[in-house]
């Protein structure tokens, strides 16, 4: 330690490295009586408040929310695009100032190449430029201009865009705001303090000092009565070989389910077996776990680094922290990129071994429990999210739903969250309920919510209104969830309150409460925490066994601060090093305001502080494949450090491997694959205990047991149970079609939850309007058959059909397949479908003109179950025409048919569609008919026949839009059709019933709706 220089005020990077300091000169013996020990930013805080003129600083949430107030108002000067008049925005990745709907402003240049990236506003852009430019004299000075009306180009405007002009005139009326509202800028404080302190001998310290800040360095520069000293951080130039003594290895998890795994064996063998805490054995066994809030990591969320920091009297001298300076932080300190996450997947495995681990890390806002609540529930009592026009391919501009626009799937968030007070079986039958319903709605469903929900109403006022009396009551709601543990809650009451900052200052601007939320899901919230196994105190016992933090945090903890050190995902994609180009870079580029650090001189510190923090072992993992599977690359800083141990970094062949290491790296490398899916779901590869042997199940058969249960009894009309198998037509050609996709569409009905608005729906309304024409044609014109003559009375019945089935829709039950439009686009397929029958009607004049329909939606078992390949079946047929002579023709309405259909399948071995030649048959036994034609009828945009007929009863003229040498039966009688069919379905049904349900598709075509995703036979 250097005793010959003592420093009134050490300023260190940030307020985790201040706090860190002053540790470790308390462990060290070093006195700092008399020294500040603070970030920067908390230091010059201080210094205002003791020597400024009363105002005080503005926060970043603050500064945001008066911005976005002032984008918000009115537009004017270049503001406006000349052509359009609509105000403009500048694209935060491009630069360029575009208008509304993404189209680049007449006039406007671009600042930067291209990018797809999308539109940044204005106030997020001057945000940017104020926090890094305001108190610059080059800076202000061109605010100033353009606020005077100055031209582009002119003036302090020299290099400035038109397109960048109303982000400086913006940045001046939030100035004056401020000076209204009694706040100041960091920047301008840092400009104005010059003149207001006073004069006597200062000595700074700059340590582990980064880069200068332009501010920084025109305060200091404005400052000669302060003797500065900067101690550079360590690391800029880049890694070097790690300190002698620390181990270096590598682990390479092949994927992110190995890494969790991996990490429990390295901390179990550094920790090996967990110490004697003072817990009874059975404690530290027991699978449950004590867990309690830890100290924030860091300034708070809303927080610019410039929180208070406490000053002590006498004088020290520049303390510099050295190996083993102090306590150790853990045995083992683990450095993620997102550290809440991987503790969350490994930490309940390291207690159940004994072990204490903390997690000192930030989650977003809205990745809190109480987050996605009230952010689901905003969603779904947002009215104004339907507001707007989108363009639709193949539909046009499509208008705001005249309905309801609103995504079930957020209350049902909402209500299976902690915050609904809804029990898990009352949220899920809400759930339910609202998916089963199409006319669902949200003003019903909030009534009946509020009245028997009291959480959901306070939440709804907060929601909407930001309502602080809501927010106290779900405080105290918080509090009162003792089944939680005690982080959990803590880190709700942080959300809570990092809610009410951004409301506070959405208000302040006078701004509502969509605002407050943008601001909010950007904030981030301490989930600081100890977990320690049950009966141990956790935050009575030091340092933990692991901590898991993040690369910052991690980097602020000193030399020798662990035993090992973990530093995790040292990938490309985790740790770039390029740094970010957008519109406030640019401008202020234009302005002479130099970028002070950049990316991969952070990286190279982080990474320098990092490889000096464990005295044991440095550990560096890399998973070796993203989640898509594809290979990961190293990040810049880890191909440095494995630089310095090659003889010539120019070289390729040493590193061509796939870990990309030399061979004197390659030795203790730890592996772990991702084959072993139950190790590492348990962290853990000792054998688990066998709970029970369950045999595979079979695939592609029924079990003997259970064959009885492949068809189910039947309830017949009038009760009766009819015990023996019975199917229909259409399940008997599904089963043809693939018998697998009958299994799991009509066996196990893997039906979806949600009330439909699809080909399911459409056909069931377009058979009921077919079937109720037809019916009203007989009652109301006397007539059974469309013909030209009687088209515009037709026509006429149609629509009259059309319209009041529509409005029988509402009242039918859900279970009807009834056909409810929610939105413009729905509205829209609903009236093609009725175009769609309209236009049928022309077709229907012209087909089979000597038969007419006589049976119409005729239940060929009539009520009970008819005889058909040797087993019972019951049906109903869609429509039966009958000529003069007793001959009938089987219509089976189809609203779009493929060449399956027809007959002529056969010939390559299929038997393709049989449904309408099973009723044919059927009808011929129970009605005494002579079937001459089974036919597919499409009634879809394309007006089409398909299926089969007797080229000797009926005239091709007849069956217009038909492929007639695929469907006509010529060289042999209708009749052999029939028995040929009859016996082909009773060999397949013998199949069925003997469990036979391999997955075997007739085409491409059986695979395209069929539920069953992974089956090893699907086609197309």
């Amino acid at each position: 330690m250097d005793t010959s220089i003592a420093y009134d005020v050490v300023l260190l990077p940030d307020t985790d490295r201040a706090v860190a300091y002053r540790k470790r000169a308390a462990d060290s013996g070093c006195s700092l009586m008399g020294v500040t020990v603070a970030a920067f930013g908390a230091w010059v805080r201080d210094l205002w408040e003791l020597y400024g003129d009363g105002r005080t600083f503005v926060s970043r949430l603050e500064r945001e929310a008066l911005l976005c107030a002032a984008c918000e108002g009115p537009a004017e000067g270049d503001c406006v695009d000349p052509v359009s008049g609509k105000r403009a925005q500048l694209d935060g990745a491009s630069g360029r100032c575009v208008l509304a709907e993404g189209r680049i402003a007449d006039g406007a240049c671009a600042l930067v190449g291209d990018s797809e990236a999308g539109a940044l506003g204005l106030d997020r852009v001057a945000a940017a430029c104020v926090a890094a430019g305001v108190g610059l004299p080059a800076f202000d000075a061109a605010v100033r201009d353009a606020c005077q009306g100055v031209p582009a180009g002119a003036g302090a405007l020299e290099g400035v865009t038109r397109a960048e002009v109303p982000v400086l005139r913006m940045i001046g009326g939030y100035l004056d705001r401020l000076a209204q509202l009694e706040l100041i800028e960091p920047g301008q404080a840092l400009a104005l303090l010059p003149e207001l302190l006073p004069q006597r001998p200062l000595r700074v310290l700059l340590e582990d000092a980064v880069p200068l800040t332009p501010g920084q360095e025109v305060f200091f520069s404005a400052c000669p009565w302060m003797g500065v000293e900067v101690r550079a951080a360590s690391g800029s130039q880049g890694p070097v070989r790690a300190p002698e003594g620390v181990r270096v290895r590598f682990a390479f998890p092949s994927g992110q389910y190995a890494w969790p795994a991996l990490l429990a064996d390295i901390v179990r063998d550094t920790l090996g077996a967990a110490a004697n805490r003072g817990a009874p054995p059975a404690a530290v066994a027991a699978a449950a776990a004590a867990e309690v809030p830890a100290a924030a990591a860091g300034p708070a969320a809303d927080d610019d680094g410039a929180s208070s920091c406490e000053d002590a009297s006498g004088s020290a001298d520049g303390y510099r922290d050295g190996r083993s300076a102090g306590a150790q932080a853990a045995a083992v300190v683990v450095a993620a990129k997102d550290p809440a996450v991987l503790f969350g997947r490994v930490a309940p495995a390291l207690v159940r071994q004994g072990h204490v681990v903390a997690l000192r890390g930030r989650r977003r806002f809205a990745d809190t429990a109480f987050g996605r609540a009230i952010c689901s529930l905003r969603r779904f009592l947002d009215e104004g999210q339907a507001c707007g026009v989108s363009h639709i391919e193949g539909y046009g501009d499509i208008a705001p739903t005249d309905v309801e626009r609103w995504d079930r799937a957020d209350l049902a968030d909402w209500a299976l969250s902690p915050f609904s007070g809804m029990t898990k079986k009352a949220a899920f039958k809400l759930d339910a309920d609202m998916r089963a319903d199409r006319t669902a709605r949200r003003s019903d469903l909030c009534a009946r919510l509020r009245g028997d929900n009291p959480m959901f109403a306070a939440m709804e006022r907060l929601a909407l209104q930001l309502d602080a009396r809501a927010a106290a009551e779900l405080e105290v709601a918080v509090r009162r969830m003792t089944n939680r543990s005690e982080a959990w809650r803590a880190e709700q009451l942080a959300a809570l309150r990092a809610l009410q900052r951004a409301a506070d200052a959405a208000k302040l601007a006078g701004l509502g409460a969509d605002a407050a939320f943008d601001q909010a899901k950007r904030l981030k919230v301490n989930v600081s925490r100890i977990v320690a196994p049950r009966g141990c105190d956790g935050a009575a016992l030091g340092a933990p066994d692991v901590l898991m933090t993040d690369q910052s945090t991690a980097a602020s903890l000193g030399s020798g601060s662990c035993k090992v050190l973990v530093a995790t995902d040292l990938t490309s994609a985790a740790y770039p090093a390029a740094d970010s180009e957008d519109a406030s870079r640019v401008l202020l580029e234009h302005l002479g305001v130099k970028r002070a650090d950049s990316a991969l001189a952070r990286m190279r510190r982080a990474f320098f502080a990092l490889e000096h923090a464990a005295v044991d072992q440095l550990i560096l993992e890399r998973c070796l494949n993203d989640s898509s599977a594809d290979p990961t690359y190293p990040c810049v800083v880890l191909e440095e450090f494995v630089d310095c141990y090659r003889d010539d970094p120019t070289a390729t062949e040493d590193i061509d491997n796939p870990y990309s290491l030399p061979e004197r790296l390659q030795d203790g490398m730890l592996l772990r694959g991702e084959d072993a899916l139950c190790a590492n779901d348990a962290l853990s590869d000792a054998p688990a205990p066998e709970a029970a042997r369950i045999e595979s199940p079979l695939t592609g058969a029924v079990s003997p047991e259970a064959r009885s249960l492949v068809v189910l009894p039947r309830v017949l009309q009038g009760g009766q149970v009819l015990d023996e198998p019975c199917l229909s037509p259409s399940q008997i050609e599904s089963y043809l079609e693939c018998p697998y996709k009958w299994f799991a569409q009509r066996r196990l009905r893997l039906d979806d939850l949600d009330e439909g608005f699809g080909p399911l729906e459409m056909g069931d309304f377009a058979h009921n309007a077919l079937h109720s024409f037809y019916k009203h044609m007989s009652e109301d014109l006397g007539e059974t058959k469309v013909t030209s003559q009687l088209l515009p009375q037709a026509r006429k019945l149609m629509a009259d059909v059309l319209e009041r089935h529509k409005a029988l829709q509402p009242h039918l039950r859900q279970s009807e397949n009834r056909l409810i439009p929610t939105s413009q686009v729905e509205h829209r397929e609903l009236a093609e479908l009725e175009r769609k029958l309209m236009d049928y009607l022309d077709f229907e004049a012209e087909l089979l003109p000597t038969f007419a329909p006589k049976y119409l939606e005729y239940d060929v078992a009539c009520g009970g179950a008819v005889d058909y390949a040797g087993h019972k079946l019951l049906g109903t047929a869609d429509r039966i025409d009958v000529d003069g002579e007793g001959r009938c023709a089987i219509i089976d309405y189809k609203g779009s048919i493929s060449g399956s259909y027809a007959l002529g399948v056969r010939e390559e071995g299929r038997l393709g569609k049989v449904q309408a030649l099973i009723y044919a048959q059927v009808v011929r036994r129970t009605l005494g008919l002579d079937p001459v034609g089974a036919l597919y009828v499409c009634y879809g945009r394309r007006k089409m026949i398909s299926g089969a007929y007797d080229g000797r009863v009926i005239e091709n003229a007849h069956l217009p839009n038909m492929r007639h040498k695929d469907c006509m039966c010529a060289d042999r009688s209708f009749s052999d059709v029939l028995d040929e069919t009859e016996e082909a379905v009773a060999a397949a049904l013998e199949r069925m019933l003997a469990g036979d349900i391999r997955p075997r598709p007739e085409t491409p075509e059986a695979c395209k709706w069929c539920p069953v995703s992974s089956c090893s036979e699907r086609r197309g």
